[in-house]
């Protein structure tokens, strides 16, 4: 049986980082598809005014997590253990209070959240539209809403020591059912009163107590959520950690030897924690800056076609993209604790195969998705959205995807191997890169008219600033590393891109030539068969990478054995 230290050589985190990827894409999968058919079973009950007020609460939700819990997550995976062990029988004796140490940091975010949450939703509460406040159920929503939070934060404990001992498949399994349930309660509410209780006519229709519903049915089913994730981490808790007794749930003191003295937290992680935190909070910023810029300078309508394009724009990159960049994320911390040069060198090559599998991705998404995107996204809205701008807006929001999804796995990288004078350094960046973004968001939007349009320019600028510093931060990591190395040249890896990136460009213009913006299922066809040639084409010029990384799976598994 396999030892569930999570204290593995770097072959064993490769593969559990690689099965991770796997186990988090199709929690993805499932959770997205899941809302992908609510929304498109509720989107035709709802009006744009009511996706934008429940993708509020879900911006208010969303940041007093990040704000409270996102610090703590990246400096736990920096716990080492604190005393090196030349016998492997030693492991045990140190992985208890390894675990012990992350689980204490674990309940910081409870600390920091219920305060944070308070603050956030009763400052945002004071400044809603009256409409909103007067509406039946809306203050028993907002309560809902903060329940759902702090639930959510009393399973983090559970949540740092499964990710500590890299535990992909426990996670996905808890945050599917964790979503099954919230989509479940969403739709019952909204349905049965669809069906039951509204009926037609001024007297039987209440628009009023509909919305209510609607709003008060998002809010129920986030604190679904929450009840389920924290139930199911506690049970997997008393069946497989409460009987071996490593660690309690309780925060305790760390007893190393007798020669030191016992500490809830770990002094240098908790330094790290404080220099991170600073980091996180500009970047916060920069990442959930739109839905900052979009609560203040566009009406409530196209919150809600933000909030749609957000949800089918971005479907690919939350699905394939962020269980990579976590992944990868948790794979260097981990792997870099030893900076062995056979470490370093695995981590460059992992990560110059994921940059080149982005870059090809990003091309098929440019090439087909400003064509493609409208004619699709036609079929999945109901008649209340005709009057939007959604179905233009997309196609322009296609272009931001890439650099969002590079931005992804280059500061996963930063994340994960910068010490805290480098992370304080690029903070002091994200100050200027917040004042960039704030400053195009204003030119764009307010000066230029532009709305949606304008936020997605500004966003796609702050990408580009972001990429180039991470992109510079690791060509000299790597550089000082290999200095005089081949090994450490990045462009002789990228000569195949460099040719289909030429034939993607003949492709671009023959498309738009012939077809423009795709208008029927034919021309949806032809674009479909020559995204897949272009795929095979890709696959057939980097075949001896794939062949390698598969020769490479197959000895990992027969080492396993």
């Amino acid at each position: 049986m396999e030892k569930n230290t999570g204290l593995g050589d770097d072959e064993t985190i490769l593969k559990k980082s690689t099965k991770g990827v796997t186990f988090l894409m199709f929690g993805q999968l499932f959770g997205k598809v899941l809302t992908f058919l609510l929304n498109n079973m509720l989107v035709r009950f709802l009006s744009p005014r009511v996706f934008g007020i429940n993708a509020f609460l879900e911006f208010l939700v969303s940041t007093t997590l990040f704000f409270s819990r996102e610090a703590v997550r990246l400096s736990t995976l920096r716990i080492k253990t604190p005393r090196a062990t030349e016998n492997e029988n030693d492991t045990q004796d140190t992985h208890g209070p390894v675990l012990q140490m992350a689980l204490n940091f674990a309940y910081i975010p409870l600390c920091i959240g219920i305060p944070l949450s308070l603050f956030l939703i009763g400052w945002q509460y004071s400044n809603l539209n009256d409409y909103f406040i007067s509406l039946p159920y809306f203050r028993l929503s907002i309560l809902m809403i903060w329940l759902s939070i702090i639930f959510e934060l009393l399973s983090e404990p559970f949540f740092i020591v499964n990710q500590f001992l890299l535990n992909y498949k426990v996670r996905s399994q808890i945050e599917s059912l964790s979503m099954i349930s919230a989509c479940a309660v969403n739709f019952a509410m909204v349905y049965l009163y669809e069906s039951k209780i509204n009926g037609s006519g001024a007297t039987l229709h209440n628009v009023s107590k509909q919305e209510g519903i609607a709003i008060l049915a998002f809010s129920v089913g986030k604190l679904a959520h929450s009840v389920t994730l924290l139930g199911c981490y506690y049970y997997d808790y008393l069946t497989k950690f409460a009987p071996t007794k490593q660690f309690t749930v309780i925060p305790s003191k760390i007893h190393i030897s007798s020669g030191t003295t016992p500490f809830y937290l770990q002094s240098d992680i908790l330094q790290h924690f404080k220099k991170v935190y600073f980091q996180l909070c500009f970047k916060h910023l920069l990442t959930e800056g739109d839905k900052l810029i979009i609560n203040s300078m566009c009406t409530v309508e196209e919150q809600g076609i933000y909030s749609l394009l957000s949800n089918y724009g971005s479907l690919v990159t939350r699905l394939l993209f962020a269980p990579i960049e976590e992944s990868l994320r948790l794979f260097l911390t981990r792997l870099l604790c030893v900076t062995s040069t056979k470490n370093l060198r695995l981590s460059m090559e992992v990560l110059i195969n994921l940059t080149k599998f982005y870059l090809y991705l990003s091309l098929i998404i440019v090439i087909f998705g400003p064509t493609n995107s409208p004619f699709l996204l036609q079929f999945l809205i109901g008649s209340k959205w005709s009057s939007t701008s959604v179905l233009e807006t997309i196609r322009i929001y296609c272009f931001y995807l890439p650099f969002l999804s590079m931005n992804g796995i280059f500061e996963a990288f930063f994340q994960s191997v910068a010490t805290g004078e480098q992370i304080l350094r690029h903070s002091y960046l994200m100050m200027v890169f917040s004042i960039v973004f704030l400053a195009n968001c204003w030119i764009f939007i307010s000066y230029y008219k532009m709305s949606l349009e304008g936020l997605i320019l500004s966003n796609i600028l702050n990408m580009g600033l972001r990429i180039a510093y991470c992109g510079w931060f690791i060509n000299g990591f790597y550089k000082n590393l290999f200095a005089g190395s081949h090994n450490a040249s990045f462009l002789v890896n990228f000569k195949n891109f460099r040719l289909i990136s030429v034939i993607s460009c003949v492709l671009i213009f023959f498309n738009w030539y012939l077809f423009g913006t795709v208008k029927n299922f034919r021309q949806f066809t032809f674009n479909l068969i020559l995204a897949t040639v272009l795929v095979i084409f890709i696959l057939y010029k980097e075949r001896k990478l794939i062949r390698s990384y598969i020769k490479r799976e197959d000895t990992l598994d027969v080492k396993g054995v």
